[in-house]
């Protein structure tokens, strides 16, 4: 069973794919809107597109929490450690998002 420093520490680990997720959306909204060099390629457009990964994010993050601390199941933490790498794995994509931004960005500007 994971201790209690380590439940509390596994959803500490959101904050990381979440700041991907602000990263993302803070240079797709000033290559979009600024500079107007880059469209959305999600059918929702922007900005409806940068909520996408909040749909995920917050369930993620609340179904991790209800596994730690509310479940008493024995594969519980092993789920909530589960669910813990598939937000990263977004997180990952939102950063690689974000840098594809930062280069549009230098493209324009440089």
């Amino acid at each position: 069973m994971i201790a209690e420093k380590g439940k509390v520490r596994l959803l500490y680990v959101y904050i990381v794919p979440f700041s991907f997720w602000m990263f993302d959306v803070f240079t797709t909204f000033y290559t979009i809107d600024c500079l107007r060099v880059a469209a959305e390629m999600n059918p929702l457009g922007w900005p409806l597109g940068a909520l996408g990964a909040l749909i995920f994010y917050i369930p993620a993050y609340i179904f991790t929490y209800m596994l730690l601390f509310r479940l008493q199941s024995s594969c519980s933490p092993w789920v909530a450690i589960l669910v813990t790498m598939l937000a990263l794995g977004l997180g990952v994509m939102n950063l690689l998002a974000g840098m594809h931004n930062l280069q549009v960005m230098e493209m324009q500007l440089g």
